[in-house]
């Protein structure tokens, strides 16, 4: 059985219980969402169009980000769909799924920003309780900080790696990295962006031998493979300078930027240079950057899942 058929079996048992959500999903709970099946992609076109959200607005500004988060991704995209379609229009169904899915990631990192911005407020007037340093010391592990005393140093160091990643850069780093969402490893397992393990996953079918016996990490849903690649950035210690830049904007009072980030990435592949001008090309041609200031639409979440019949 594959990866992916595994993870659909248990998201299933997750649907069968009643929850809309799974895998690290879960602890994103908005007051009010809904879940609904759609067919076919043709039928994803049309629930757009009668929602009246289009990708040209989100990035203008004239339309928030609506909050959609697509359960899966159908073999059917990577083997039918996807080919059939003009280069235009597969950009265009990409952006549709992927561009919410970074403004919602983003979203569940500012709410834990937020938090820790109380509970540094609450620090500095010593009313910190057990269950709030448990929560900031699972949080430093979470971020692979070295200590857990809770200080100044503490809270400076985890605000700094606790913090989003600016959709542009996020959004081409999705459609470069996976092909506009047509790699095996999207298909198979949710993967997004590429990421190896060394404790299971998805089998390169060209394995590196040099490079030891990894696989490319399969995920639960596409929103989870989001979360891990942020947690990298956030976390990984070849990422240090991308951290380091995007503090910087914040002293500045500035929002961080995928033109003024993608610089910083040079580790993320062994292409390096290579790779950060394919990256700021990418951003470019597809006119991404506007979204850094863009937001996601307050109220209700809505979950996709893509019948059975369509991958």
């Amino acid at each position: 059985m594959s990866e992916k058929m595994k993870m659909r079996m248990l998201r299933g048992c997750f649907l069968a219980l009643g929850l809309t959500v799974s895998g690290v999903v879960l602890s994103f709970s908005p007051a009010h969402s809904e879940t609904i099946d759609i067919g076919s992609f043709e039928q994803l076109d049309q629930y757009f169009v009668s929602k009246k959200y289009e990708v040209r607005k989100w990035i203008v500004g004239s339309q928030n980000v609506p909050a959609i988060v697509i359960l899966d991704i159908p073999d059917s995209w990577r083997k039918t769909v996807a080919p059939s379609l003009t280069v235009e229009n597969k950009k265009k169904v990409f952006f549709r799924v992927a561009i919410p899915l970074a403004f919602v990631g983003n979203s569940l990192i500012l709410k834990d920003r937020e938090k820790l911005a109380r509970l540094k407020s609450a620090y500095k007037a010593g009313s910190l309780d057990a269950q709030e340093r448990d929560w900031l010391r699972k949080k430093a592990a979470d971020y692979k900080i070295s200590s857990n005393e809770i200080g100044e140093a503490f809270f400076t160091e985890l605000g700094n790696r606790m913090d989003i990643v600016p959709a542009s850069l996020m959004v081409a780093q999705m459609a470069d990295e996976s092909g506009w969402g047509t790699s095996r490893f999207a298909a198979e397992g949710n993967a997004l962006f590429g990421q190896w393990s060394y404790t299971g996953g998805i089998k390169p079918k060209d394995q590196r031998k040099d490079k030891g016996n990894y696989s490319i990490k399969a995920f639960k849903t596409p929103l989870a493979s989001i979360q891990a690649y942020m947690l990298n950035l956030n976390s990984n210690a070849a990422y240090g300078e991308f951290r380091k830049q995007r503090a910087s904007f914040r002293l500045k009072g500035m929002m961080p930027t995928g033109p003024g980030l993608v610089g910083t990435l040079i580790n993320y592949s062994e292409r390096r240079e290579a790779y950060v001008r394919d990256l700021r090309n990418m951003m470019a041609r597809n006119d991404l950057p506007p979204l850094d200031k863009a937001s996601l639409r307050v109220g209700e979440t809505v979950y996709i899942r893509l019948a059975e019949g369509n991958r």
